[in-house]
């Protein structure tokens, strides 16, 4: 099983760290190394865009959440639906949870409780939620310099 570590000048002994662990486990482990640079539009950034326009889509007809959800469930209040209301929603619809029931996140490492998605859910959770608002007519912005359109590009042999 391969074993993503992205690795920083901040975190460098953190990811040395994780490597001596893999090769004590392992006896012997193959390293290779890229560039992690992947441009101003990274999938997580182009993800939040695109929350904001569903979120304005959605409050436009008439989505709204609770300010408060009394114990026998009736509602206290509303506000209008948000791209944060967005992220919540469509993160769990289309990332999906780990074996424990944990809310996969758009962070490239686990880390503060949260567990990050493996690359290949991220883009799969893009390609559904692209179709999403194709079908719905929402508006969004798909930049050609994106780690989104290069994994397109590469998904289709392009690359």
């Amino acid at each position: 099983m391969a074993t993503q570590i992205v690795i920083s000048s901040a975190l460098l002994n953190d990811g040395l760290d994780k490597i001596k662990i893999l090769v004590a486990k392992h006896g012997q482990v193959v390293v290779s190394v890229e560039s992690a640079f992947i441009g101003k539009w990274g999938m997580a950034r182009l993800w939040r865009s695109w929350m904001s326009s569903t979120a304005q889509y959605m409050a436009m007809r008439g989505a709204v959440m609770p300010l408060l959800v009394k114990p026998n469930g009736d509602w206290y209040g509303e506000r209008q639906y948000n791209k944060n209301d967005a992220h919540e929603c469509f993160t769990f619809h289309w990332l999906g949870a780990d074996a424990n029931g944990n809310r996969y996140s758009w962070a490239k490492q686990s880390h503060d409780g949260l567990v990050a998605a493996p690359k290949g859910h991220r883009f799969m959770a893009m390609m559904r939620h692209q179709e999403y608002m194709i079908e719905r007519g929402i508006k969004y912005m798909n930049p050609r310099a994106s780690e989104f359109q290069k994994l397109m590009l590469k998904s289709e042999g392009q690359l």
